[in-house]
């Protein structure tokens, strides 16, 4: 992966760069059912894993953000904020705040890690976080948003994983590498390229607040999460279940869509009512360009 130059400056006291308290960690660890053993292979795939099927890509705490109008950091951007409500209300983040989560996980039960930038589609500028796990040498790809139930191994040369929900893929591509993994709408496969091979929170940071401006997910209600056959995503007022054998498609009324964020992706009573007050639900149901 190509190694640029990051130039955004590292703040006095770095706030995720401090481990995450005990007491939080172990939390996190028992709502994920996983214990905290020794740093192996093992491991990595057991939380990852479960991460994938119990912590959602979503942007439910950043829209009602925007729409109440918030000056604040946005949410999520420290690990212990995006737990706290994770605990608390079921809420995840999208990849700039889960994937810092996710690293300040994996760095509190004793792995090495580090933060990584790329192009999500491919755009030609930086637009995604992700999370690198190194054991015994070797790199692992953990990433937050692409959820590919296992973690990449970023060492074997081109990689298919042969699971056909996630058809998860990662080669070289000059002097970058190309992430291809199971999207819901749209084409079979999401591709990201991978161009920042280690960035610091200050980075991250800048880079979430900058996605206050623009992205797909300022508008309507986006969310992910694995099932055991497969995964979930939720895009405005349609659920998508896609498996092995293709993509359910299932179109959402407002009593169907409280229930897939309650039921599906765990959304607290509390968080769907500040959800609904900000005008974030309603903008499900309003056809582009008219709102």
């Amino acid at each position: 992966m190509a190694r640029h130059r990051v130039t955004a400056e590292m703040p006095q006291a770095p706030v995720d760069d401090i481990p995450l308290p005990a007491s939080l960690r172990d939390a996190v660890c028992a709502r994920l059912g996983v214990a905290s053993t020794p740093p192996t292979l093992a491991l990595l795939h057991t939380v990852y894993g479960a991460w994938c099927q119990r912590v959602p890509f979503d942007n439910v705490r950043k829209l009602i953000a925007l729409r109440e109008g918030d000056t604040a950091p946005l949410p999520g951007t420290h690990a212990i904020d995006f737990f706290e409500q994770w605990l608390a209300h079921g809420t995840g983040g999208t990849c700039w705040s889960s994937s810092n989560a996710l690293y300040m996980l994996l760095t509190a039960l004793g792995f090495t890690a580090r933060r990584i930038a790329g192009s999500m589609r491919d755009l030609g500028f930086i637009t995604h976080g992700s999370t690198v796990v190194t054991i015994s040498g070797h790199d692992w790809l953990a990433d937050s948003s692409a959820l590919t139930q296992r973690p990449v191994p970023l060492f074997t040369g081109p990689y298919c994983d042969p699971d056909p929900a996630f058809a998860t893929t990662w080669a070289t591509d000059g002097d970058t590498h190309l992430l291809r993994f199971g999207a819901a709408p749209g084409p079979e496969h999401t591709v990201c390229r991978f161009m920042i091979d280690r960035i610091d929170h200050a980075y991250l940071d800048a880079a979430h607040e900058r996605s206050r401006g623009f992205g797909r997910f300022n508008e309507v209600t986006y969310a992910r999460r694995n099932v055991p056959d497969g995964f979930l995503v939720l895009n405005a007022a349609v659920r998508y279940h896609r498996t092995a054998a293709g993509t359910e498609v299932r179109p959402l009324d407002r009593e169907a869509l409280r229930a897939v964020l309650a039921d599906d992706f765990g959304i607290s009573p509390t968080m769907l009512q500040r959800y609904e007050a900000c005008g974030a639900f309603d903008a499900n149901f309003t056809p582009a360009g008219t709102a």
